[in-house]
């Protein structure tokens, strides 16, 4: 396991709860000296201990599986040996489908390709660039998304939730720094994560300002194994 991944991971998630770890403990039923010592680095936590503070600090099960395996590299098989970036396959695999779909990297949400049918719902959402910069830079991303100030909020808990070692991202670090000229941003940073978000997303069409509701569906590719998650945009029965 890289430096204290486990052990900042916890701190971090805890704090962004806003629980002291008293309060922890008496959530988990775990002791303070536990949580200190698995916090500090000082005692690796057990797979039990581990399932019982992530259950307690609502971590999601694609945010356990990210973290996991960054801690213990293997653990899930081989890395992929695919290239980096989509290739003439993995474009037709997104070409064929007719609502928004992209695959994108973590823990920035970085986009490595997109479909035609997301460029037009997304301008300026471009391969190489994050979801997270897009919502806060591109001025287009408040027209296009109707609730903006609640997926930004969304987007930014996302991306604390992926980001064990945030302050040693320097790629990461610097897409903050940017995004922090945001108006918005110290406040929606600062705030407490919500565990009641849907799987709702509603868009504004850029051209005839029509409005549609998409539900959001992300898939981690198992066969071929890739470097990236698929992220699907998909209408509601009633809405197609």
């Amino acid at each position: 396991m890289a430096d204290n991944l486990f052990g900042d991971y916890i701190r971090q998630r805890r704090e962004d709860a806003w629980l002291t770890r008293t309060e922890l403990a008496k959530k988990a039923n775990l002791s303070v000296s536990l949580i200190e010592k698995i916090e500090l680095g000082t005692r690796p936590p057990t797979l039990h201990s581990l399932q019982i503070l992530f259950d307690h600090l609502d971590v999601a099960p694609m945010f356990r599986r990210h973290i996991l395996d960054l801690s213990l590299p293997g653990l899930f098989g081989p890395p992929p040996t695919a290239p980096s970036a989509p290739d003439a396959d993995d474009l037709a695999d997104l070409a064929v489908l007719d609502h928004p779909a992209s695959f994108y990297t973590l823990p920035a949400l970085t986009i490595a390709a997109a479909n035609a049918a997301h460029r037009r719902t997304f301008p300026g959402l471009v391969p190489g660039t994050s979801f997270l910069e897009w919502i806060f830079l591109e001025p287009i991303a408040r027209e296009v998304i109707v609730e903006w100030r609640k997926e930004a909020r969304r987007c930014i808990h996302t991306v604390r939730q992926l980001s064990p070692g945030l302050a040693k991202d320097q790629g990461l670090g610097t897409t903050i720094r940017a995004c922090s000229e945001a108006t918005e941003w110290e406040e929606l940073w600062n705030s407490k994560p919500r565990s009641d978000f849907d799987s709702d997303l509603l868009v504004r069409d850029p051209i005839d300002r029509q409005v549609r509701s998409l539900r959001v569906r992300l898939y981690s590719p198992e066969y071929p194994q890739r470097a990236w998650w698929l992220r699907r945009l998909v209408p509601g029965v009633g809405d197609q």
